[in-house]
């Protein structure tokens, strides 16, 4: 059963209740003539104030607290000139006391944001190259999935066995690379044997998971298969970094060129070294990326240098010869 106080409770705390709207104040502004007559009034006793601080009958504690005093009211001047003021003249501008002018917000750069997406798809997407897709060409998807994974294990037994090594390794770490693809697309309507007729092969486009089961993948295949895969660039993107190594090339004379795009800078980065050399060393020369890139007309295909196969046991996209424009 309520009390009267419950029901008192419950009037005063009713939330369903139509309370008026809390109406705030208006901010008070600056009184600058106000402010300016107190200031004229202090400054006309500094005189007087300092004649008895010369006076030897004045203590020297009354001194120090004089001397106080006259040192606060040079930074009530300074205040008054430096921020008092000028707030001041804002208001009489029609502007409220300390605000500021309206804030914009710069307006979002679209063809920047269009590249950062489209190079973000290309750190998770490789094109693989000279894959052993078997002896005769093959048209359906699904005896080409089969014809590349095959295809693999034969590259990397015929490749352990020229290294002496163990192809069963070889085998397990390639499966384990390509056990890495989200999804595979074959570009092309059926493969093609290449230029020795020793087997049948397309570009495979290979989507991961992120960037960095994309450059193992590319990685493993190259070490343990010896076939190619690069980085998937759109192709004014492409265009521009084939431009970029030539001029590295030319600038480097008589030395291997590597190109990477470094998709966190939005720019074309370059490595060096003498053919056969131990590494690869970077270059200082970079060259940013357009933001409007994708937009642009680039032209026909930059006819790139002829390949020339990399040395034994390059790997991450190194290259012999200059040609070729390699990725991570």
């Amino acid at each position: 059963m309520r009390t009267d106080d419950d029901l008192e409770l419950n009037r005063r705390f009713d939330l369903t209740r139509d309370f008026p709207p809390l109406i705030f104040p208006e901010k008070q502004g600056v009184d600058a003539d106000a402010v300016s007559a107190l200031l004229v009034g202090a400054a006309a006793a500094v005189p007087a104030i300092r004649a008895k601080m010369e006076s030897p009958d004045v203590g020297q504690d009354v001194k120090e607290l004089a001397n106080f005093g006259l040192k606060m009211f040079e930074l009530v001047e300074c205040l008054w000139e430096k921020v008092v003021k000028p707030v001041a003249a804002g208001q009489s501008n029609g502007q409220a006391a300390g605000a500021t002018a309206p804030r914009t917000l710069p307006k979002p750069d679209l063809a920047k944001r269009e590249l950062i997406d489209a190079l973000a798809v290309s750190d998770r997407t490789a094109i693989l190259y000279d894959a052993n897709l078997g002896n005769i060409p093959i048209a359906n998807r699904q005896k080409l999935c089969h014809a590349l994974s095959a295809g693999m294990r034969e590259s990397a037994i015929a490749l352990a066995g020229q290294r002496n090594t163990d192809p069963t390794e070889a085998i397990r770490v390639a499966d384990d690379a390509l056990s890495l693809v989200s999804n595979m697309s074959f570009m092309g309507q059926a493969s093609r044997p290449v230029k020795d007729k020793s087997h049948c092969s397309m570009p495979i486009k290979l989507e991961f998971e992120d960037r960095g089961a994309r450059i193992h993948f590319e990685r493993t295949v190259k070490d343990r298969c010896g076939i190619r895969a690069t980085m998937s660039l759109p192709y004014n993107i492409r265009e521009a970094q084939k431009k970029f190594h030539t001029t590295m090339r030319d600038l480097y004379e008589g030395e291997l060129i590597m190109v990477r795009v470094d998709t966190e800078k939005l720019r074309f980065i370059a490595f060096h070294k003498f053919d056969q050399g131990p590494k690869w060393n970077p270059c200082f020369e970079y060259e940013d990326i357009p933001h409007d890139i994708l937009s642009r007309d680039m032209g026909p295909p930059t006819r790139a240098a002829p390949h020339v196969a990399p040395a034994e046991g390059a790997v991450g996209g190194a290259m012999g010869g200059g040609g070729e424009v390699p990725m991570e």
